[in-house]
């Protein structure tokens, strides 16, 4: 498989850079592990000084804004991922779904203020590219009941079968989405500036801490730039 960001994402983000990790062996993840790291996303959003009026304001949550915007998407109807966990938490409404290997890359993403995203590698087709999206590609979202049809242009996770994430990290599809079975995976975080590249390698970072203490094995890791775009695993 090859992992690559085209070239017209340099275009409009010459400083992005995409993080990623494939780990094998998560279906054995110790649910504890997640409890453990949602404690610290707490203490972590708590210690931030932002409140849900000033969410605004945080560097992370501009970046993003920025971003979508310079792609045609409105940030104030399509939150980015680290936006809708943010507020969510300064709620004290921490994300807690019925897959605790969702809710550790959520806690992780939380802790490094970056969006982070994660897809079963066994229903994956072919590559994974980073790209632009074209006129009327569809995609459905985890939760969606209506396929979205993308304007061109906008920034999406795509395989052979279309697009896995639309809006760069706003919404993973549900056909390649973490399930209980899911054995092997590959995680991503994302960095549309210099400023947060360190962060998205953090996040990637204490992601593998927290599954490797509970027998996964790291069997790839990669940072893509404009310089470095494609990586085979």
């Amino acid at each position: 498989m090859v992992i690559r960001c085209n070239q017209e994402l340099f275009e409009l983000f010459p400083e992005a850079s995409v993080h990623g990790i494939i780990l094998d062996g998560v279906a054995e993840f110790d649910p504890a592990i997640a409890t453990h790291w949602k404690q610290k996303a707490i203490e972590s959003v708590a210690g931030s000084g932002f409140t849900s009026e000033t969410v605004l304001d945080s560097p992370a949550v501009k970046e993003w804004r920025s971003a979508f915007q310079r792609f045609g998407v409105k940030p104030s109807k399509f939150r980015s991922s680290i936006e809708q966990l943010y507020r969510r938490a300064l709620k004290q409404e921490m994300i807690e779904t019925s897959l605790p290997l969702v809710n550790l890359y959520c806690y992780a993403s939380l802790i490094e203020m970056v969006p982070m995203g994660a897809y079963d590698l066994e229903k994956v087709e072919g590559d994974i590219v980073i790209r632009l999206s074209k006129e009327n590609e569809t995609f459905l979202g985890i939760g969606d009941t209506e396929p979205l049809i993308s304007t061109p242009g906008v920034v999406v996770y795509s395989d052979d079968g279309g697009i896995i994430c639309w809006a760069w990290n706003h919404r993973d599809a549900a056909r390649v989405s973490l399930s209980p079975d899911t054995n092997r995976a590959i995680f991503f975080a994302d960095s549309s500036t210099q400023e947060s590249e360190s962060r998205a390698e953090a996040a990637i970072k204490l992601l593998a801490e927290a599954l490797s203490a509970t027998g996964a094995v790291e069997l790839n890791r990669f940072a893509l730039n404009r310089t470095n775009s494609s990586v085979t695993v």
